[in-house]
């Protein structure tokens, strides 16, 4: 069923329709809840406050064709409110281990596995030290492959906003891996 008349349904009450969005909506949100937060059992709680919220504001829903970017804007700032009400900051621990939790397929190479293990474990530190709205929109571009436009609808801020941190989290993420390259030596100068 079209995803539109489902959030139309959703909003006249029909609460089938809310749990078929929300099964449809569930590992999407968990992904990129956790990406975000850096913690599972966070990323469980944040989208749970996101469908609770999404039953609780579901009247509210004007244009039903652009409940994904609603429903993404919300998780967003949930997590955002979740991350500063926690006021610490997340261990980077092994978040390869959990992502494969999260998402058995995600690293399937078997030759390469060991170095891609690490690069990705290097990039995914890397990601998880930005400042947290640098992160989302670094998440959002990349993983989520938004543009820069409806990722400025998603965060509540201006197109060059979304930009600049773009540009502030590439800089930021290219000294730190160009760093760590030097440091173990697989990179010559």
């Amino acid at each position: 069923m079209e995803d539109r008349i489902l959030v139309q349904r959703m909003i006249g009450d029909d609460m089938d329709a809310l749990e078929t969005i929300m099964e449809k909506n569930q590992r999407d949100l968990l992904r990129l809840a956790y990406l975000i937060s850096g913690n599972y059992a966070d990323s469980e709680d944040i989208v749970q406050e996101t469908f609770v919220q999404v039953y609780l504001k579901r009247k509210t829903i004007r244009e039903p064709e652009y409940f994904k970017t609603w429903l993404i804007r919300m998780m967003t700032r949930i997590a955002w409110r979740y991350l500063k009400k926690k006021r610490r900051e997340h261990p980077v621990g092994d978040i390869m281990e959990e992502c494969n939790a999260v998402e058995p397929d995600l690293f399937d190479s078997v030759l390469k596995g060991i170095e891609r293990r690490e690069e990705s474990q290097e990039l995914y530190q890397a990601i998880k030290r930005l400042p947290v709205k640098q992160r989302t929109a670094v998440i959002l571009y990349y993983f989520e492959e938004m543009g820069t436009k409806e990722i400025a609808t998603v965060s509540g801020c201006l197109e060059g906003t979304v930009k600049s941190r773009l540009y502030g989290a590439r800089k930021r993420l290219r000294q730190e891996l160009s760093g760590a390259c030097l440091t173990e030596g697989r990179v010559s100068l």
